[in-house]
Parts: C-alpha cells; sequence; structure tokens
C-alpha cells in the first residue's frame, strides 16, 4: 500500500539538523559503492519541462524518482526487490531542505578553520534553507545579505533574523560581500555571471547552487581560476548541468578530472593542508532526495502518522 505524504506533513517531520545528519550519511554511502544514480534528464514540453532523475540505495534497497514540471514537484519510492511503489511525497519544502542541507555538509568539510562570516548573494526562498544549513554546520557569528532590490533585502534579513540567531548585516555591492565573507554563497537564477571573486579573501569557501542548467551561470571563469579546489555535489550531473563549470572546462580553466566529488571529501576529509579556496558547485542530485524522502516515509511508518494511502496508482 502507498503512502501519499503532502508537504504539510513532511515539514513536520524533518528539520535542517536531520536533513544535515541524513545527507551526510548518503554522501558516505555513495563513497561506500552503496548507491546508484541516474543525473537530471529534462523534456520540454510546448511550455513547461519535465525533469527527472533517479536513485538507489543499497541498504534499504529502495528506489527514488524525482519528478518536477512547473508546480508539480515530487518523488516516488519503489521496493527494489518488488518494485511496488511505497511512497509518493510532495517536495516542495523537502527539495529546498535537502539543497541547504548539502551545502551544509559542504561547508562542514571545506569552510575555512573558524568562519565567522556567512555572505549571501540572492536573498530568496532558496537562501532561507542556506542560511540554516551552514550557520548549524559552522560557528559563523554574522551573516551578510547582497540583493540588488534593497527591499527584498530588508525583508529577507526581517524574517531570518527571527529564526536565526545570528549578527545580519545588509551590504550594497558584491565587492563589499565578497571580502568579507569566509564562506559565499551565490543563490540565484542568474543567466551570467554575478561574481569575479576579484575581492575574495585569501581563505574561502565559495558555495553555488543556482546555476544548475547550462544555460544559468553564478560564479566567472576568473572566479573558478582563483580556486584552489573544486568541487562538486555529483560529476556526471555537472558535466550536463553546471553552466559554470562546463564552461571552464570548455576555456580550459579548470579539466573535469581534477573536479572533485563531495563524497570522496565526506569520506576522507578535505586535502591537507587545506586548500585556501575552494568552491562547492552544488546541482541537486536524486541521493538527496532519496535520503530525506526515505526518513519522512520511515518517520510516518513508525509513528502512525495518519495519511492518504492508495492499494492502486
Amino acid at each position: 500500500m502507498a503512502l501519499i505524504i503532502g508537504e504539510k506533513t513532511t515539514r513536520k517531520l524533518i528539520d535542517m539538523p536531520r536533513a544535515l545528519k541524513v545527507v551526510e550519511q548518503i554522501f558516505r554511502d555513495r563513497a561506500a559503492g552503496k548507491v546508484r544514480s541516474l543525473p537530471r534528464r529534462r523534456l520540454k514540453s510546448s511550455q513547461k519541462q519535465l525533469n527527472v532523475m533517479a536513485a538507489w540505495q543499497a541498504d534499504a534497497d529502495l528506489l527514488c524518482l524525482r519528478a518536477y514540471a512547473g508546480e508539480a514537484n515530487t518523488i516516488t519510492l519503489y521496493n527494489g526487490r518488488t518494485g511496488e511503489i511505497r511512497a509518493v511525497l510532495n517536495m516542495r519544502y523537502l527539495s529546498s531542505l535537502r539543497t541547504g542541507a548539502a551545502s551544509g555538509v559542504a561547508a562542514k568539510y571545506l569552510a575555512p578553520p573558524e568562519p565567522k562570516v556567512l555572505g549571501i548573494i540572492g536573498p530568496g526562498w532558496q537562501a532561507t534553507f542556506q542560511v540554516e544549513a551552514i550557520v548549524h554546520s559552522c560557528a559563523v557569528w554574522q551573516v551578510l545579505v547582497f540583493g540588488r532590490d534593497p527591499k527584498k533585502r530588508k525583508g529577507f534579513i526581517r524574517q531570518m533574523s527571527k529564526a536565526v540567531q545570528v549578527e545580519w548585516k545588509e551590504v550594497s555591492s558584491i565587492e563589499e560581500i565578497e571580502a568579507e565573507s569566509d564562506i559565499l554563497v551565490v543563490a540565484t537564477d542568474s543567466s551570467s555571471p554575478v561574481t569575479d571573486g576579484t575581492r575574495l579573501k585569501d581563505e574561502v569557501l565559495v558555495i553555488s547552487m543556482g546555476a544548475n542548467q547550462a544555460v544559468k551561470h553564478e560564479v566567472s571563469g576568473d572566479l573558478i581560476r582563483r580556486m584552489d579546489l573544486v568541487v562538486t555535489d555529483d560529476l556526471p550531473t555537472a558535466q550536463t548541468d553546471s553552466g559554470d563549470l562546463i564552461a571552464a572546462c570548455e576555456t580550459g580553466t579548470v579539466q573535469w578530472e581534477n573536479v572533485i566529488p563531495l563524497e570522496k571529501i565526506v569520506a576522507e576529509g578535505a586535502p591537507q593542508p587545506r586548500p585556501k579556496k575552494i568552491l562547492f558547485q552544488s546541482n541537486g542530485i536524486a541521493d538527496e532526495d532519496l535520503a530525506v524522502g526515505r526518513y519522512v516515509m520511515e518517520q510516518v511508518r513508525r509513528k502512525g502518522i495518519r495519511v492518504r494511502k492508495v492499494l492502486e496508482i
């Protein structure tokens, strides 16, 4: 019997600290060879685009199919042995939660020693999860916020300061946020680079999570050239979806064989001595969807939470 789990239930059953744990574990499972995955594929219709990706985890023998188009956003979890559908989950909240958690895991392993200042470029919906994840992973005490709309910057700080107890500061330029941040997150939907890294600190972690299509760009080739290490959540996905890395590899700024998968870092730790300037390119992958979706499904079953159940779909 398949469970139908809506967004309201997912919000009740998993928070950021738990998401950080299960997402970190899925990267450990990847490193141990316990996960197989299919990178994102896209199919355009007359107006919308269907995006699909999938993953399988050996210990649970659970298959995850992620599909989204427009406002429709779900994962379907299948029994890997029988093919039975075990659950269908609304992913509106979970997809943003796991994207934030992936950045939090990356920051845990890749941030400079004792990072104090987190910078956010792009104060939108996804940025709320980025802040929460990184504040849980690293002992930052100040968050800087930059966006082109001053009203939106102020509203973001007003909203987030109620939930995240750090010092908040609005900044008015890319140059200022680059110069002051130990961890810099770029969370935009831009088609052209918004930062070139000219004023970055000597030791910094840059996280780009919005350029997850070949036509999207958040960081320039010059910024990537300044990096001592480039890490991504999934190399096959990055080779088709990461606009910035695709462009950098085409120009010879970086080579794909030198881009390190995050699971290697989680399993082995960052190289020592730590590279001073590091870029983490997050694409959002089905492995992360499987991690949070599996946890929610198991909580529903364990706690006997009332959700819709169907015998046949």
